[in-house]
């Protein structure tokens, strides 16, 4: 519809009118209709980062979806197994035989060399938090007998090759052990404690991942085939129920080999503090934005994401507050989203304007921790730029911040 000439002006006048006061940025109309005291100039300062280290942190992996076992460079992982609670109808059968199955999830390491193992029988409850690599490996708990954990005379060696979707068949061909297993379900002896499962460090060349009973895909369990004599001859029985962790272990010296970056290592594991001395001293201040950002050194990472159904995750850190003990108070937690700089580096940045807070209310340590995403599943090394790196490449957190008059 053609407007009359007359109506043109004050048409332009109103649109002119909500275009403009449609505008996101205050202006100096607005500013004039408050108090001047409650304004503040809006400021974006860069804070960098003060100091770094790498500290070992313990993970607790009896209720993840996957256990790990292998050997890679100088990261070992041992896996402990167990399946329990049988029905009635199969306690005292006559067992003959019977085969783990467990499906692949992961590799760390080349993809397809083969993996031996050593697979021993448990002879002491590995199912609490406070089992380590040193002790399962050392086969004590801080004194003799030096066969604590496992029977170091029941062992079935087994050669693992797979890709990262196949299925692996471990034999249990110790029918004495089997049938002791299902003699009971109050096992008082510890007739049942499952399997210990250890690489052999003369020939493994990887780490690869199962999944375990957590698996959202019931099917991908792991699933143990038992034979026996039943009434009507020769029968199989399947059963799924089990528990599992790993234990893990890497060389510190061969891990943190240059000061000047930070480590961020997963499956072991180390996570990455960063230091913030100096950021924003000046109080009363609103901390409208805070973006951490922190830069990857690729050359010296090591990565075999997983599949995860959103890519982003596939490469992804945490970022969360600590306490002036360095360990997470439960205060701030962000995942990273990823960018390229000019220079082609990958950059993992953290919307923290929560943390800023914390920071100047002194409710935590002015440090952040960073963990990998997939820290107890996963074994893939995050190295970092620190402070000592160039400009472009150091820690920052950048605050859009007013300051009251």
């Amino acid at each position: 519809m053609k407007l009359p000439r007359f109506f043109l002006p004050v048409f332009t006048g109103i649109m002119l009118f909500l275009a403009f006061g449609c505008n996101d940025d205050p202006d100096s109309v607005g500013a004039l209709t408050q108090p001047s005291g409650d304004f503040g100039t809006i400021q974006v300062d860069t804070f960098y980062a003060t100091s770094h280290s790498s500290i070992k942190n313990l993970l607790y992996t009896s209720s993840n979806d996957r256990f790990m076992i292998g050997k890679f460079q100088s990261y070992q992982a041992w896996a402990c197994l167990a399946f329990y609670n049988w029905p009635d109808t199969m306690i005292g059968v006559t067992i003959t035989g019977g085969t783990i199955l467990l499906k692949s999830a992961y590799h760390f390491g080349q993809s397809m060399s083969v993996l031996p193992v050593n697979v021993y029988r448990a002879r002491a409850s590995w199912t609490g938090s406070t089992l380590s690599y040193d002790s399962l490996s050392l086969n004590t708990v801080a004194q003799p007998p030096y066969n604590y954990y496992y029977d170091v005379n029941t062992r079935y060696s087994s050669a693992i090759q797979a890709g990262d979707t196949d299925w692996v068949a471990i034999n249990i061909p110790d029918t004495t052990m089997l049938r002791e297993w299902f003699s009971t379900n109050s096992d008082t002896l510890h007739l049942n404690d499952g399997l210990i499962i250890c690489p052999d460090p003369a020939f493994s060349n990887a780490i690869r991942g199962f999944y375990s009973y957590y698996a959202s895909d019931t099917s991908y369990q792991p699933t143990l085939y038992i034979n026996y004599e039943s009434d009507y001859g020769p029968n199989t029985y399947v059963h799924k129920l089990s528990s599992s962790k790993f234990v893990s272990t890497v060389d510190h010296a061969s891990l943190l080999t240059d000061p000047d970056l930070i480590y961020v290592q997963n499956g072991v594991s180390y996570r990455g503090l960063i230091s913030f001395d100096s950021i924003l001293t000046t109080l009363p201040v609103s901390v409208h934005r805070a973006v951490l950002q922190i830069t990857l050194n690729k050359d010296k990472s090591s990565s075999q994401f997983n599949s995860f159904a959103t890519p982003f995750l596939n490469d992804s850190l945490y970022a969360f507050s600590v306490g002036t003990d360095s360990l997470s108070d439960g205060l701030f937690y962000a995942l990273s989203q990823r960018s390229t700089d000019s220079y082609g580096n990958a950059v993992y940045s953290f919307e923290s304007a929560t943390l800023a807070n914390l920071w100047l209310s002194n409710y935590s340590a002015r440090k952040v921790a960073l963990s990998g995403y997939s820290e107890s599943i996963s074994f893939d090394l995050f190295t970092l730029y620190s402070e000592a790196a160039e400009k472009n490449l150091k820690p920052r957190i950048i605050i859009t911040y007013s300051v009251k008059r």
